[in-house]
C-alpha cells in the first residue's frame, strides 16, 4: 500500500488545545525558562568540530554481506540501544536489521505480509523496556517484538502513527502523525494499559504544516524534545505538559508562513517543491537535529545556502556555521551536518567503506609516509582500523560524535 495512503488516515483522536504552526513567541510574552536562539546569517562562520564535540570520533563499520542488506542506501533510522545497534530499512527489506557494537549482524526484526503480525509497511520504531515497538504501520497497528527479533504481541488501531514516545516520568505513551485533518489533533498520550487518552495540538485551518513524515519529531536527551515542522518552538514534556523550551529567532531571515500557504493553494506540488528547495527563507522542521542538557542543533536552508546552528544551553552562545565543518580532530571526513542522531547521546552520519578508504588514501598522498604512519597511529587511529577493514566494501561506517557537555 502506498505511503500516500496511509497519510490519509485520521491520527487517534484529541482533547488538549496547543500553538499552532503560524503562533508567534516573543521575548516579552515569555518567561525567563524560555531559551532565546538568535539565527543571525550575517554572523555566519566558519567552524570547527571541536568547538561542540569531544576529543575523539569513533567508527563503527556494518558488516552485512546478505542480498537484501541494502545498507549504504537505505538506512532512513539509526539507533543505538545498550550493546546493539538497530537499523531501518523502510524500502529494501522493509524491515529492521540488528548489529552488536562492532557492527556484526545477529538478527533481523522483519515480518512483512498480510494478516495477523505481519505489515504491508514500516515507517519508524522506538525501544521501550527492552522492547522493539515498531510504528508507522500498515494496516493500522502497533507491534512488539524483542531485541533478538522474536514478534511478542501487537495492539490494532483505527489510524495511522507516526512516531512516539515513552516517558518513564508519568509512565504514558506519546504519539505523533502530521497528517491528520480538521477537528482531529497531532499528538495523543496513552497509559501502558492504552487507556486515559489525552490529546494535544488541534488542528488549526489557517495554520501550515507542510508535508513532512514524523519518524525525528522526539529526542530523549536528559528530557524529553517535541519539534514541530514550520513551528519556532521547541517543547518539553514535563508532567503530562508539553512546555516552551527554546525559541528559534529567525528574525528578518524567517521564512513568512502566509507566502508557504498561498503556494499551497495556488502553485503545483513541483512548483511548490521548487520553491521550498531554491527560495524559502529560515524555517524549522525536526529532521537532522539533536538536543541534549548542553547542546542543540539543528541543520537550516536559506535559499540555496546550507547553515549549521549550534547553541550552546550553558553559555547561551549561537554559532552559525557554513555548510561544512572542519575536522580538526582526527582531521578526516568535513561533515556538512549530522544526518544520524543515534541515541545515547551520540550523533553522525554514515559512508560507505569505500569511500572512506579513498580518504585513507588521499591522507596518505598528502603527508608522506613518514607523517603518516604517525598519523595511523595516532589521532587517525580510528579512521584509519574501520577504513582498513571495510575497504572493499558499500556497506556503510558510521562516523560517530559525542556532543560535549
Amino acid at each position: 500500500m502506498k505511503k500516500s495512503i496511509l497519510f490519509l488516515l485520521l491520527l487517534l483522536s484529541s482533547v488538549f488545545a496547543s500553538c499552532s504552526s503560524d503562533d508567534k513567541v516573543s521575548s516579552e510574552e515569555v518567561n525567563n525558562e524560555l531559551e532565546i536562539i538568535k539565527i543571525d546569517l550575517s554572523e555566519a562562520r566558519e567552524g570547527k568540530l571541536s568547538e561542540f564535540f569531544e576529543p575523539e570520533v569513533d567508527y563503527i563499520w556494518l558488516k552485512d554481506d546478505s542480498e537484501e542488506s541494502q545498507l549504504n542506501a537505505g538506512l532512513h533510522k539509526i539507533l543505538f540501544y545498550k550493546d546493539k545497534i538497530l537499523t531501518l530499512d523502510i524500502f529494501g527489506c522493509k524491515c529492521i536489521k540488528i548489529f552488536d557494537r562492532e557492527g556484526n549482524y545477529l538478527s533481523k526484526i522483519r515480518a512483512y505480509g498480510e494478516g495477523p503480525e505481519k505489515y504491508l509497511d514500516l515507517d519508524n520504531f522506538m525501544i521501550v523496556k527492552d522492547e522493539v515497538l515498531l510504528l508507522g504501520l500498515y494496516p493500522p497497528k502497533l507491534m512488539w517484538f524483542s531485541l533478538e527479533g522474536d514478534f511478542l504481541r501487537e495492539e490494532k488501531l483505527k489510524q495511522h502513527i507516526g512516531s512516539g514516545v515513552y516517558s518513564e516520568e508519568d509512565l504514558r505513551y506519546y504519539f505523533y502523525s502530521p497528517f491528520i485533518g480538521p477537528e482531529e489533533y497531532f499528538l495523543t498520550s496513552v497509559n501502558k494499559s492504552f487507556q486515559d487518552t489525552m490529546r494535544y495540538f488541534p488542528f488549526d485551518l489557517d495554520g501550515y504544516y507542510g508535508s513532512f513524515p514524523s519518524r525525528n519529531n522526539f529526542i530523549i536527551s536528559d528530557e524529553i524534545y517535541l519539534g514541530r515542522p514550520f513551528n519556532d518552538t521547541i517543547l518539553k514534556l514535563s508532567e503530562g505538559q508539553f512546555e516552551p523550551k527554546l525559541f528559534l529567532d529567525f528574525g528578518s531571515y524567517k521564512q513568512n508562513v502566509a507566502e508557504l500557504k498561498n503556494n499551497k493553494k495556488n502553485l503545483s506540488p513541483p512548483e511548490e517543491l521548487e520553491f521550498i528547495n531554491k527560495k524559502a527563507k529560515l524555517y524549522f522542521i525536526p529532521h537532522a537535529w539533536f538536543i541534549n542538557s548542553s547542546l542543540f542543533h539543528s541543520g537550516f536552508k536559506y535559499e540555496q545556502e546550507s547553515y549549521n546552528v549550534f547553541y550552546n544551553r550553558k553559555t547561551g552562545e549561537t554559532s552559525v556555521v557554513g555548510r561544512t565543518i572542519e575536522n580538526d580532530i582526527d582531521a578526516g571526513y568535513d561533515p556538512f551536518g549530522f544526518i544520524h542522531n543515534f541515541g545515547m547521546d551520540k550523533v553522525g552520519l554514515r559512508i560507505p567503506g569505500k569511500d572512506l578508504y579513498e580518504i585513507l588514501e588521499k591522507k596518505k598522498e598528502e603527508l608522506g609516509p613518514e607523517a603518516f604512519e604517525q598519523y595511523k597511529t595516532g589521532k587517525g587511529k580510528n579512521l584509519a582500523q574501520a577504513a582498513f577493514l571495510a575497504k572493499d566494501s558499500e556497506n556503510p561506517v558510521l562516523i560517530i560524535y559525542t556532543p560535549k557537555k
